[in-house]
């Protein structure tokens, strides 16, 4: 799984929010998926998209997203009762340019994303870091996150390619160092 805008809380239950589809890219440099174009609506460029950001201000008008590897002003924003939302961008004016982004993910700077509490982290800032136990054993390295209704389970990918599944709970997840690089665990009994 790929990265998403929604912060993780460490120690204390996930709460239930959208989440980019399995097959979605990793966050690239400096920029983070907040959605993807589902399909054209209307004639005059706009597109139905679906938003995998906890972040209002993030589809604000004025706010910069790229698309198709094309940095776009979003010029409006509508949110839609079904959990999608219209999307205008600036240079996208017709049925037929916004048919060409359908399936196109939507990235944004990760600069302007809200500032977190201490202890709680995005997804894609844990994607990629090295997990290892308190005994001193490397693990592997979180290839995706998953979003369960009690809590996230993060995947740890081994060298050898073995996959592991570890909940975000405070019996297992002892520290986040972003700094380091890495994610100290505690495997309690039943997690192998």
């Amino acid at each position: 799984m790929s990265s998403r805008n929604r912060p993780q809380r460490r120690h204390r239950p996930a709460q239930p929010a959208s989440r980019p589809a399995e097959d979605a890219p990793a966050a690239r440099d400096g920029q983070v998926v907040v959605g993807r174009v589902i399909r054209a609506h209307g004639l005059e460029g706009a597109l139905r998209v679906r938003s995998y950001s906890d972040n209002p201000a993030r589809f604000q008008p004025g706010q910069t997203v790229t698309v198709n590897d094309d940095a776009r002003t979003i010029a409006a924003w509508r949110p839609l009762p079904d959990g999608y939302a219209l999307l205008n961008l600036d240079g996208i004016t017709g049925a037929a340019a916004a048919r060409q982004l359908t399936g196109k993910w939507l990235y944004a700077p990760t600069d302007g994303a809200a500032q977190l509490p201490p202890g709680e982290y995005y997804h894609y800032q844990l994607v990629g870091l090295n997990v290892v136990t308190d005994a001193g054993e490397n693990l592997g390295q979180v290839r995706e996150i998953l979003a369960t209704g009690s809590n996230d389970v993060y995947v740890v990918e081994s060298a050898d390619g073995a996959e592991l599944l570890l909940p975000a709970v405070q019996q297992v997840v002892k520290d986040i160092d972003l700094a380091a690089g890495r994610i100290l665990v505690h495997l309690i009994d039943g997690l192998r």
